[in-house]
């Protein structure tokens, strides 16, 4: 098959090893220098406790320059999803997103139609340098046809990915996207605040604390819009941490911290970071703003989640202007 990836940064470029690895054709719509480095020496995968390994794709920077696809995965922030879905030429089979965000598959049905899936991805990647990729979580690719999508659209997403990627085809897609969505609110604004690798959200009592009052604020949306949140397989569990009595879900969330440290997991910064780090805008809409939309809607208080949107806004003006 023929796959394209849309926005191929740290996660994109991730999936697109993993197509390749599945002995598919693969390009990447990525920023220049990424894309010059992987057309002249490979995309280079390394981490996990695996050798590196180098994949031959193309990689492209004009989004008007990639190829009709069979398959289609849609990799970037936000803020530049519009830009590359308008400019995109092909009309895939099957088209799914890595992207954070409760609404996420909302946009690949507008564009996409039938084809569109909806999806989870609970894998961690950071781009280390143009062409280099470093795979620092695992976790599962979750699948699932969404009332508008064409059932056969989950098998061609299943046969373009190696078994790596873990790909789990789901019923309740909704479900699963709404419980990466509370937990992604609560990993994403606490690791903001305090500008620190993942694993101290969870080591630090202040920052679990925190982390837990997210999570509380963005379940407390998910119930009122009638979702429920399920537990998926890996350390961090939606469903079951909202069951818990408060001093139990703490402590769970400590058991978390201290078995990322001793599997070494102690470099994880999530993809929010990333960006605040090289200055890119940030995923403020995505990942804060439908739920405090929503928040609204039901007129929930959720002040903590508002707080912690309003500084990671901030944030994201203050990092724009200084681009500007």
């Amino acid at each position: 098959m023929q796959v394209v990836v849309l926005g191929a940064g740290s996660l994109g470029s991730l999936y697109a090893a993993w197509s390749a690895d599945a002995g598919h054709d693969v390009c990447v719509v990525s920023r220049p220098a990424h894309a010059q480095a992987v057309n002249s020496d490979g995309l280079v995968v390394c981490g996990r406790g695996a050798p590196p390994r180098t994949f031959r794709i193309r990689a492209v920077s004009n989004v008007a320059d990639a190829p009709d696809a069979d398959v289609v995965v849609l990799a970037s922030k936000g803020p530049d999803t519009t830009e590359l879905l308008d400019g995109y030429r092909g009309n895939p089979t099957a088209a799914w997103s890595v992207q954070n965000g409760v609404r996420h598959c909302e946009t690949l049905v507008r564009r996409f139609g039938e084809a569109a899936l909806g999806s989870v991805s609970m894998v961690g990647a950071t781009l280390t340098g143009p062409g280099v990729v470093d795979h620092t979580f695992d976790g599962g690719t979750y699948i699932g046809a969404l009332s508008s999508s064409d059932p056969h659209s989950v098998d061609a997403v299943v046969s373009s990915l190696s078994g790596d990627a873990g790909v789990i085809v789901r019923d309740d897609i909704e479900s699963v996207t709404w419980s990466k969505a509370v937990l992604a609110a609560a990993a994403m604004g606490s690791s903001m605040l305090l500008r620190l690798p993942y694993h101290h959200m969870f080591t630090e009592p202040g920052a679990r604390e925190t982390f837990y009052r997210i999570v509380a604020d963005a379940a407390a949306v998910a119930e009122a819009e009638g979702a429920a949140l399920v537990d998926l397989p890996g350390p961090l569990q939606a469903g079951s941490l909202m069951s818990l009595p408060r001093d139990q879900a703490l402590d769970a969330l400590a058991d978390v911290g201290a078995a990322m440290v001793a599997s070494g997991q102690t470099s994880v910064r999530v993809s929010m970071l990333q960006s605040l780090d090289s200055g890119r805008r940030l995923e403020v809409a995505a990942v804060f703003g439908d739920l405090i939309e929503l928040a609204d809607r039901h007129h929930l208080a959720v002040p903590v989640l508002r707080t912690v949107a309003d500084v990671v806004a901030t944030l994201d003006d203050v990092a724009g202007r200084s681009v500007r």
